[in-house]
């Protein structure tokens, strides 16, 4: 099964953090339950922070995890942020990686409502069947990030507003853009009668709640942890 890639953004480490970051990421890649890309502070769902470095909660977005970077504790720290010590290896990185990708599984799970189960484009899929290169305002890094996730997986409108970072204008626009060049692949999910959506939300809720259970169970067992734990 594909994983799903998310971004994070590595903005408030301090350049021996990130060298240690970028090093274990060569490894940690094919280990962790998300593929993770770096990214603007803004599209990102969870941030690295060096308590050092970064000062205000302000400048993050309202959603994103918080990773402390420290050997003691952090007073600007909440209660559900998580702490990576100083002198970070490989399985420390992993499993705080892993553990941030279940909370996001856990929040996706949350946030479908009704009124979101009997929207169209929550049942409309898009990727791309070949790379393209957009041009002018579309040209930007952040389409190219979608792009190059559009090739290896689905994703749908919900995703390109709170995980692409982009306004309903621009999703429109990008597309629309697709579809003139004969690249994107649409799929449309049966639409879900408006009286059985309650059911079909408990449903969903309960499948989340499977999902993040099984994903514990197959990524944070025991026996894994102590084959990261011989890994260099």
């Amino acid at each position: 099964m594909m994983r799903k890639t998310t971004f994070i953004s590595v903005k408030y480490l301090a350049q021996k953090e990130l060298l240690r970051y970028e090093l274990l990421m060569q490894i940690a890649d094919e280990k962790t339950v998300f593929r993770w890309i770096s990214s603007d502070l803004k599209f990102a769902s969870v941030v690295l922070l060096d308590p050092a470095i970064f000062k205000s909660r302000e400048a993050l977005p309202a959603s994103c995890i918080c990773i402390w970077i420290s050997d003691s504790a952090v007073p600007a720290a909440k209660k559900n942020d998580m702490i990576l010590p100083l002198s970070f290896r490989l399985p420390d990185l992993v499993s705080v990686l892993d553990r941030a990708a279940l909370r996001i599984l856990d929040m996706k799970t949350e946030q479908i409502c009704p009124g979101d189960v009997t929207d169209p484009f929550y049942h409309r899929t898009y990727r791309i069947s070949k790379w393209t290169q957009l041009e002018h305002d579309l040209s930007a890094i952040r389409f190219q990030k979608i792009l190059a996730i559009m090739t290896k997986q689905s994703i749908n409108w919900h995703w390109l507003l709170v995980y692409g970072g982009l306004t309903e204008r621009d999703a429109y626009l990008f597309l629309d853009e697709l579809r003139k060049r004969n690249v994107l692949i649409e799929r449309m999910k049966l639409p879900v009668a408006h009286e059985t959506s309650r059911v079909t939300y408990a449903d969903q809720k309960e499948s989340g709640v499977g999902m993040f259970v099984k994903k514990i169970n197959q990524w944070l067992g025991r026996s894994r942890l102590q084959e990261l734990e011989r890994t260099p």
